[in-house]
């Protein structure tokens, strides 16, 4: 599949990029991924062309429809909103904030599908009732100086990237990993390059962290997934999971702010945009890896639990933390020689 990523970007961002197009591909290809590709972009093309109402009442059928059908990750919202709320969420309670992670996973896929139809880059600003800065952030957007941004599954991950780059933190840099279907993978890219940023596949990203930064680039990151190579152990709502340690070898290496925030939607293509947390390199000078994820699971709580209902509950958050797999894990990666990625061994 021949591709030219980059070329859907609007032409009122900056021509000045410090890394060229990358591709960001799934590896399956064939003429079910075809099909598969077509038929998801189809239903996706008419969900989000439906009138409100419509719309949201099929979220709602799906949504119990999913709730029951795939318990693997019903079950792991349950375990993970009670370690977030106690064990007094129970009952009724707990059934309807699992059904509103399904709502509301769905409401983001369906509109992420429907934004360039519905939102130009250009008019934006139209659709952002409310943008609240960190001093910081704000002089770091005025200097143009490189920074990373950091957030959690929450809110509309896929429509502050593009508030970003269209509130001049530009040019903007997404590390993403593509789905695994090929045809898919290459429509979601210019999806999002459309928006206004470029993407990086997750698998090398940060071998072009220092030139995007030094250029006064900016990279965005969403880190509260299970991580799979080389974790950092950390509490997150109290109890020990696989985090990701990127950011936090970024900030050292490079000394590079990190900024922390989200996008919580307000209604149908309606956004409020949030970054009240700067963290300065100096601040966590000497801190280890775990220290550094540490703060920022403290940082991606208190955001999550201002908007409860906008989060991603559904991922499996906690498994694979235990030191029986850690061990396993890690004389898997003994005998094969593999110590991940060269960037990750100066953490």
């Amino acid at each position: 599949m021949k591709r030219r990523p980059g070329s859907l970007l609007p032409a009122s961002l900056s021509a000045d990029w410090p890394v060229p197009p990358q591709e960001v591909l799934g590896a399956r290809g064939g003429a079910l991924a075809w099909l598969e590709y077509a038929a998801a972009r189809g239903l996706m093309g008419v969900l989000s062309r439906l009138p409100d109402g419509p719309r949201e009442a099929f979220i709602d059928g799906f949504a119990r429809l999913a709730m029951r059908v795939d318990r693997s990750h019903s079950n792991a919202a349950r375990e993970f909103l009670r370690a977030a709320f106690g064990p007094t969420l129970v009952g009724d309670a707990l059934e309807a904030r699992v059904l509103q992670a399904w709502r509301h996973f769905l409401r983001v896929t369906i509109e992420s599908s429907g934004f360039s139809h519905r939102v130009s880059f250009e008019r934006l600003g139209q659709h952002l009732d409310e943008v609240v800065l960190h001093p910081d952030a704000e002089r770091l957007r005025a200097q143009k100086k490189g920074a990373i941004f950091v957030t959690a599954h929450l809110g509309d991950w896929e429509a502050g990237s593009a508030a970003l780059a269209h509130l001049g933190f530009d040019p903007l840099y997404v590390v993403a990993k593509p789905p695994k279907n090929r045809p898919l993978s290459a429509h979601l890219q210019d999806l999002r390059e459309a928006r206004g940023l470029r993407v990086l596949p997750r698998r090398g990203a940060m071998q072009h962290a220092s030139q995007i930064l030094r250029g006064g680039g900016y990279m965005a990151m969403v880190l509260d997934q299970r991580a799979r190579l080389r974790p950092v152990l950390a509490p997150f709502f109290g109890r020990m999971a696989r985090c990701d340690r990127s950011a936090g070898v970024l900030m050292r290496r490079l000394r590079t702010p990190i900024l922390v925030g989200a996008c919580f939607r307000t209604g149908p293509w309606r956004w409020r945009v949030k970054i009240p947390t700067v963290i300065h390199p100096d601040e966590l000078a000497g801190a280890s890896p775990e220290d550094v994820v540490t703060r920022l699971n403290r940082e991606f709580e208190a955001r999550i639990l201002e908007v409860p209902d906008q989060y991603f509950w559904l991922h499996d958050r906690y498994r694979g933390a235990d030191p029986e797999t850690l061990a396993r894990e890690a004389a898997e990666q003994a005998a094969r020689g593999d110590d991940g990625e060269a960037w990750r061994n100066r953490s």
